[in-house]
């Protein structure tokens, strides 16, 4: 039997392969932190598909700048953030599932035939639909793979696109809002407008850089990896206040199930790659605006880390 480590994608750019640990430390930690909800094809689950879908993608981009196709890598980059923002918004909507209400839960009482009631209600009104919005109704045709068909267009053409994500989340979450007005305005114009020329060949140029003279290749290179990285903030600056849950290292749930206990307060640490990049890179009042509004208690700050883990 061949050595596992041969089936493993070898990378041919640092750059590349640094956030692919990003997201694959994503992948780990959305797989072990599901949302499910209710509909009227039964029941369904938010987990780590898109991360891992990710992590193949930036793997052939990093295959296509190895031979030098930079028109096909930006096509895929694109697609890496038209997926991201889909997640988002899937994972906004679902997070905000319209089942029985706070004032409505808490007329049950604490004891177990009390509680089977409470969930058997709120199933049957999340199954009946009666009281989910649009956004919810429609990602729930994505969920169950009949968003495509003909019927449901209106639906892709109001809510399926990566503006419409943007518009949406902006809409719908203050936080995001807030970071996006203050912090990712220009960042996502410039992005955008690059990726969508290369989608769109908006000039020959866009063709042509399928096939880059390498006297150009560091520097065309060194703007697919600044395009990437920035993709990359914009993904991990609106998750951190959509679900800052899903940066958590490791080391809590890998102590449980040695059956050790765990470090004090390990159940609040950020995957460790992540603390490193967004310490490097964001604005340090984004990093402080993302610390104080995150809600879980995660630790995004490098500091905390230099005063409690050594």
């Amino acid at each position: 039997m061949d050595d596992i480590e041969d089936t493993n994608y070898k990378f041919n750019s640092q750059d590349i392969e640094n956030i692919w640990y990003i997201f694959f430390c994503l992948a780990d930690s959305t797989f072990s932190s599901v949302y499910v909800s209710y509909g009227k094809k039964g029941p369904y689950m938010l987990s780590g598909e898109t991360m891992m879908s990710i992590c193949k993608t930036l793997e052939t981009i990093d295959f296509c700048c190895y031979r030098d196709a930079y028109s096909d890598a930006y096509n895929l980059l694109r697609k890496c953030r038209d997926d991201l923002m889909q997640y988002l918004f899937v994972l906004n909507v679902i997070q905000n599932k319209h089942g029985l209400t706070d004032e409505e839960a808490e007329k049950f009482t604490i004891n177990s035939e009390s509680m089977m009631k409470m969930i058997e209600l709120d199933v049957s009104i999340l199954v009946s639909g009666e009281r989910k919005t649009d956004a919810e109704l429609a990602m729930e045709k994505w969920i169950y793979n009949v968003l495509e068909s003909s019927e449901n267009k209106e639906d892709r053409k109001k809510f399926f696109d990566t503006s419409k994500y943007k518009s949406y989340l902006v809409s719908n979450n203050e936080k995001v809002k807030y970071i996006f007005e203050n912090f990712l305005v220009d960042k996502w114009l410039r992005e955008d407008r690059k990726l969508n020329n290369y989608v769109h060949a908006n000039g020959i140029r866009f063709v042509m850089d399928n096939y880059v003279y390498q006297n150009k290749k560091e520097d065309k290179h060194k703007e697919l990896i600044e395009t990437l990285q920035n993709i990359t903030d914009i993904f991990l600056s609106l998750l951190s206040v959509i679900d800052s849950i899903k940066f958590h290292s490791s080391d809590y749930l890998d102590a449980l199930e040695m059956e050790m206990k765990p470090q004090e307060g390990s159940q609040y640490w950020v995957c460790p790659i992540i603390v490193e990049y967004m310490n490097d890179r964001f604005d340090k009042k984004l990093l402080q605006y993302i610390q104080n509004n995150e809600g879980n208690g995660m630790q995004f700050m490098a500091e905390y880390y230099n005063q409690n883990k050594g």
